[in-house]
C-alpha cells in the first residue's frame, strides 16, 4: 500500500492542496490503484516556501505546485508499487 499524505494547513490549502486531493482522486481512479493507494490529510509539513505539501510513503515532495502535481505524484507513486 502506498500512502500519499496532503497537507490540509493553512498556507497550502491557499496554494490549492483541496484541488490536490481532487486530482489525486482522479488519477487514482484513472489508474486503477483503488486498492494500492491511500490518500491521507496531514498538517504543517514545513516546506511551505518550496511548494505544496506531498508526502509518497514518507518521501517529502518540493517544489510541486498545481502546475505539476498530477505528473509528479503519478511518477512517485509508479515508482512506490514498483
Amino acid at each position: 500500500m502506498v500512502t500519499v499524505e496532503v497537507c490540509i494547513g493553512s498556507a497550502c490549502y491557499v496554494k490549492g492542496s483541496n484541488q490536490v486531493v481532487s486530482i489525486l482522486q482522479d488519477l487514482i481512479r484513472e489508474k486503477g490503484w483503488e486498492n494500492q493507494v491511500e490518500v491521507k490529510g496531514a498538517f504543517c509539513m514545513q516546506v511551505c516556501t518550496q511548494g505544496l505539501g506531498l508526502r509518497v510513503n514518507g518521501k517529502q515532495l518540493l517544489g510541486v505546485g498545481l502546475h505539476n502535481v498530477k505528473e509528479t505524484l503519478e511518477r512517485e507513486i509508479q515508482t512506490a508499487l514498483a
